[in-house]
């Protein structure tokens, strides 16, 4: 099939009239309605009821637009990255990221990524506080948490799965806890962030549809970055909430331990957030889906 004459077909249909989609197309009438007649015969349906004053979808046509529709969107979407992939991209994307994240997960990602983009400069700021994008002319930011209201355009990567977690030192000392309500009288570590601290931690109840938990903590030792959490906790100064992915390895090799694991942690999202859709460049959409091919399986 045609994919332009698909294309042609629907806008006859959004426009109700094959001589306005001819001028709109600026071409003339009957070169129109021979792509229409193309199309027709090339799927061997009648789409259009014809009149000298109205033209009229058939029931094949209707179900023809409602599921035909998204399937030439995606088409087309392929189609674009595809090329982008095979064109050469050079100059320079501002990225900025937590330090956390981005020394721990972003700076391999970014490696791999500029293996097949060998040309391209990466400009990573690492900062726990987030940056304005548009003052400090970055193009994207990954972000973890959640995100204030602005005028950016944010698009989810991945669920970011959190859990809680003390050194064996400091559970021996103060005791494991075993319900939520436990936390109250135990040593946590909390973080500051630039809307104040997280002293208030969530849960989902399974057992009530998910139900959502406020906790309240007593923050013993406070930073505002996300490694002197982990070092901290390491260290033995208390409880601590953290992305999975951030002490994972501690978590393995025993240097901290799960504490409360019958207890979800409300799990958070990574976004990818850019300062303007219409603006973003071709570089930038190619490193984006980078980001979403990877994070599909993180």
């Amino acid at each position: 099939m045609n994919t332009q004459d698909f294309q042609f077909f629907l806008r006859v249909a959004d426009l109700g009239s094959i001589s306005q989609a001819a001028k709109e197309a600026n071409i003339a009438v009957s070169v129109a309605s021979q792509r229409v007649q193309r199309l027709e015969n090339q799927l061997s349906l009648k789409l259009f009821y014809r009149t000298t004053r109205k033209l009229s979808l058939t029931e094949e046509a209707k179900i023809l637009i409602k599921q035909g529709r998204p399937l030439l969107d995606s088409f087309q979407t392929l189609t674009e990255n595809l090329k982008l992939q095979d064109q050469k991209l050079s100059g320079s994307i501002n990225i900025t990221a937590s330090a956390t994240f981005g020394t721990q997960i972003l700076v391999q990602v970014i490696a791999e990524f500029l293996k097949h983009h060998p040309e391209l400069l990466i400009n990573l700021d690492l900062n726990d506080q987030n940056v304005d994008l548009i003052t400090q002319g970055m193009d994207i930011a990954i972000r973890i948490g959640k995100l204030q209201d602005s005028s950016l355009i944010a698009k989810p990567l991945s669920i970011n799965k959190r859990l809680l977690c003390a050194a064996p030192e400091y559970l021996a000392k103060f005791g494991i806890p075993k319900r939520l309500e436990d936390l109250q009288r135990h040593r946590c570590i909390v973080q500051r962030h630039q809307q104040g601290i997280t002293n208030t931690w969530n849960f989902l109840d399974h057992a009530k549809s998910n139900q959502r938990l406020n906790i309240h903590v007593n923050g013993y030792f406070i930073s505002n970055s996300g490694e002197g959490i982990r070092q901290a906790s390491l260290a033995g100064l208390g409880i601590s909430n953290h992305s999975l992915w951030h002490v994972k390895n501690d978590l393995d090799s025993g240097k901290l331990v799960h504490v409360l694991p019958n207890f979800m942690v409300e799990p958070t999202a990574i976004y990818t957030v850019i300062p303007d859709k219409k603006l973003i460049s071709d570089k930038v959409k190619v490193f984006i889906e980078y980001l979403q091919d990877y994070f599909k399986e993180f």
